[in-house]
């Protein structure tokens, strides 16, 4: 389906929903270069609990005609609350979650830091792009500006630079090497850019934890090459933090996952933890994966680069 904005924004979709009437609904946001299909696998899956999925492609990104351009964080902002307000308008009496993965968990906290009064019942983060990129990479951050305010429109190929998984699913990744609508090579105006935007995710994660406006489930996957663990590891261990815990904030550390945790192998523990929670948040803290969380994190191997 493809619905219009007032500013003639027009916005690319996909959905999975139940042959039967759904009570809760998901709106999903994708990470960096990827688009609404990122969620086929676990739209697909979530089918079997009865929950429906949407997602639409982030302007700069998917089968958007200015793929490749970059918009800062508040247009992403605007474009989430609209659509949102769009499903909860049309479906008054259904519970909707909103869902981020990798830049799009990222996006999603700034947006529930930011905004208190959102007609949603839950927040989920898988694999969230939690990082103080330019804090705690001042020389790279540095670098990236020069070369982004150099060559704005310069193309960028990671062939070669830096070989990293992103899942243990190579079929899926074959798949998305080959996708069109992926974008296999960004520019560094786009890579200043999401920089810049997990820089200012990070402020308002920090704010957001201490004060969480909405029940929220965090899955960390162990096994990420793409996203470091420490920064979320830092926020954390904050005491504000600390007494949100599993009272309305549930963190799931994953040790056999990747980033791309929704789309690996051995996907179907996590999504079937997110039926579970939505359904009912407490049943979630007797699986293994949400004792001890925080011990988890600081005690698995590292496996980012920047981490060794």
């Amino acid at each position: 389906m493809i619905t219009q904005k007032n500013d003639n924004h027009i916005f690319q979709y996909m959905a999975w929903k139940p042959k039967k009437e759904s009570t809760n609904i998901i709106l999903a946001v994708h990470g960096y270069n990827d688009y609404s299909n990122a969620f086929y696998i676990p739209g697909n899956h979530l089918l079997n609990s009865g929950t429906e999925t949407i997602s639409f492609d982030l302007r700069g990104f998917g089968r958007n005609q200015d793929r490749g351009k970059w918009f800062n964080l508040q247009y992403h902002l605007d474009d989430i609350f609209f659509n949102l307000k769009k499903i909860k308008d049309k479906h008054p009496e259904k519970n909707i979650f909103l869902l981020g993965e990798s830049m799009g968990g990222a996006i999603i906290l700034s947006l529930a830091n930011k905004y208190h009064d959102l007609p949603i019942d839950g927040l989920i983060l898988v694999a969230p792009a939690i990082w103080n990129f330019s804090e705690s990479n001042f020389w790279k951050s540095l670098t990236l500006r020069v070369f982004s305010t150099i060559f704005p429109n310069l193309k960028v190929s990671g062939k070669g630079i830096i070989k990293v998984k992103a899942s243990n699913n190579i079929e899926m990744l074959k798949e998305l090497s080959q996708d069109r609508f992926f974008i296999h090579k960004p520019t560094f105006e786009s890579l200043q850019g999401i920089t810049e935007l997990m820089d200012e995710s990070f402020i308002d994660t920090q704010n957001y934890l201490k004060k969480p406006s909405y029940r929220t489930l965090i899955l960390v996957p162990i096994i990420d090459e793409i996203v470091p663990r420490k920064p979320i590891i830092s926020l954390l261990e904050d005491e504000d933090v600390k007494k949100n815990l599993s009272r309305i904030i549930d963190i799931g550390i994953y040790e056999k996952n990747f980033h791309m945790m929704l789309r690996d192998l051995n996907n179907s523990r996590v999504i079937n933890h997110i039926s579970i929670w939505i359904e009912n948040k407490n049943i979630i803290k007797d699986h293994s994966e949400f004792k001890n969380p925080l011990n988890k994190l600081k005690n698995s191997p590292y496996h980012h680069r920047l981490e060794k």
